[in-house]
């Protein structure tokens, strides 16, 4: 466990974080996206961002805290709305660096090159490539990084000799964290495992209490779901105002499938992609030394060894077995505990040089203090998105094109999330109707359609024979073929059996035509 540091040692701490924060936010304002962008499991920014602009309700489990700290962001006098969505991640990732720089401080040996080396553990986490590739999107994942950095310096700040507000604020950023994501949870038992020794400080009502009422006063932050329902925003997954809706949007009811729902045939691709991917994100050379690092620490603090992997291999199992193929990112806090590992390691590599010649000692610890720009090159061009307008410039493109008062048929994430940031946040196309055709099977979606299109001719099925999505599509075209313009932004190869699509070449929509057999029928 550290010591105490002198007033003058903690003031250059202080200073040294505040620079590397301000140098990892510059980089990543360099390569951020300027719009919207498809990038780097991307796909679902659309969706983050319009919910945000009309304080709206995102796809389950809703994300309450993003959402309200995105809407402020787009309030910000600067490019599109998405940029500065985009930069939020920006600031929340530059704050989970300088959380880590911190940290390391803490944690490290007080040797003569604490500072440097903590410095270059939070540099080879920002630009790691999966860190650095979430701050330069909108998405939620900068967001759960800084608050894992928060609650992990919140308890080892208590750990160290602070005080019980230390850990009242842990249960307060934990609480606010799990209306950001859920997986943030993981670190809870975790935290008891690495607090045991000293349980005699804070299992005590005067410590324990307001830690667990400001981690329920952190999760209230849901309330947000049925408040922002209530007005009815064009965003509004499962239309949270009943207690039905709400469940179904915070325990992700329609995502429940995807838990622990990997084949087993795909277990050896995953874990072969994995460990390319963990390999890649700090260099196979810095993986290589965050392994020294564990086990180096492991000699000198066995209980934090404990602590992270209680974390990390919990988050890791659910994250792989989770079958969806953006589950790697949730995988960000044990990266950053990895990153700690890394500082551990360079400070065995600098103890072994200790019995170097001086200029050979001086040689290993400028190399490890480069090691960080290693990867700052290395990862560079596969993160640099400042010039990718792709998805932007689709949602201008398609919604430009279509006629006055068209529908538009949206079917994948990417096409439905880009229209509705263009029609809803940007507000192009006022005119234009765009409908989900796979979120017709839920009843709520249907009302929700009703509600915002109120000329639309959707209409409810009826009879004991099962409709599936596909029949709601087709019935939807049909009914309103007569009365508006009707295209497919991604049509399935089954509607060719009712419909005609045809599309010019340079043209992101197609026009859709009802076979004659189909022309009449409702």
């Amino acid at each position: 466990m550290a010591t105490g540091a002198s007033p003058g040692s903690d003031q250059a701490g202080k200073w040294l974080t505040v620079g590397v924060g301000s140098l990892a936010l510059t980089v990543y304002i360099l390569t951020l996206a300027p719009g919207l962008t498809f990038e780097h499991s991307g796909s679902d920014g659309g969706d983050l961002i319009t919910a945000a602009w009309t304080l709206g309700v995102p796809h389950p489990p809703g994300y309450p805290l993003y959402t309200l700290l995105a809407w402020l962001f787009t309030r910000l006098p600067v490019g599109t709305i998405a940029y500065r969505v985009n930069l939020l991640s920006a600031v929340c990732a530059a704050g989970a660096v300088a959380l880590v720089c911190r940290t390391a401080q803490m944690l490290l040996p007080r040797e003569p090159h604490r500072l440097a080396l903590s410095a270059s553990a939070a540099l080879t986490l920002a630009f790691s490539s999966l860190l650095w590739s979430q701050a330069v999107i909108s998405e939620v994942y900068a967001l759960l990084t800084l608050l894992a950095a928060l609650v992990l310096w919140l308890v080892i700040h208590w750990r160290n000799g602070g005080r019980d507000h230390d850990l009242w604020l842990a249960g307060l950023t934990l609480g606010l964290g799990m209306g950001n994501h859920l997986t943030l949870a993981f670190v809870a038992p975790a935290i008891v495992i690495l607090l045991w020794p000293q349980r005699r400080r804070w299992f005590r009502a005067r410590t324990l209490l307001p830690a667990i009422g400001l981690f329920l006063a952190g999760l209230s932050i849901y309330v947000y779901l049925p408040l922002a329902a209530a007005h009815r925003p064009p965003v509004n997954w499962g239309d949270p105002r009943t207690w039905k809706g709400f469940l179904w949007v915070i325990s992700g009811e329609q995502y429940q499938a995807f838990v622990f729902g990997l084949k087993p045939d795909e277990f050896l691709p995953r874990l072969g992609n994995w460990a390319l991917l963990l390999g890649n994100q700090f260099g196979w050379w810095g993986l290589l030394l965050a392994l020294i690092g564990i086990g180096w620490w492991w000699r000198r603090d066995r209980l934090f060894v404990a602590f992270a992997f209680a974390w990390m291999l919990p988050l890791g199992i659910y994250a792989f077995f989770y079958d969806t193929g953006d589950s790697y990112v949730y995988l960000l806090p044990a990266v950053m505990l990895l990153a700690l590992f890394w500082g551990e390691g360079a400070r065995y590599l600098l103890h072994l040089a200790r019995h170097l010649r001086p200029v050979w000692q001086r040689t290993v610890l400028v190399v490890i203090l480069l090691l960080p720009l290693a990867s700052l090159a290395l990862h560079w061009k596969g993160n640099d998105l400042s010039r990718d307008w792709q998805a932007h410039a689709y949602a201008f493109q398609a919604l430009e094109s279509a006629d006055p008062g068209s529908l538009i048929v949206v079917r994948g994430d990417r096409s439905t999330f880009s229209l509705w940031y263009g029609l809803y946040a940007e507000g192009l196309r006022p005119d234009v109707t765009v409908v989900n055709g796979p979120m017709l099977a839920f009843i709520w979606y249907r009302n929700h359609i009703r509600h915002l299109y109120p000329d639309l001719i959707l209409e409810e099925p009826t009879g004991s024979q099962q409709v599936t999505w596909d029949d709601l599509v087709r019935d939807l075209i049909v009914s309103n073929y007569a009365r508006q313009p009707i295209y497919a932004a991604d049509p399935k190869e089954p509607w060719e059996e009712w419909f005609e699509f045809t599309k010019e070449e340079d043209d992101p929509l197609y026009r859709v035509q009802p076979k004659p057999r189909w022309e009449q029928q409702p």
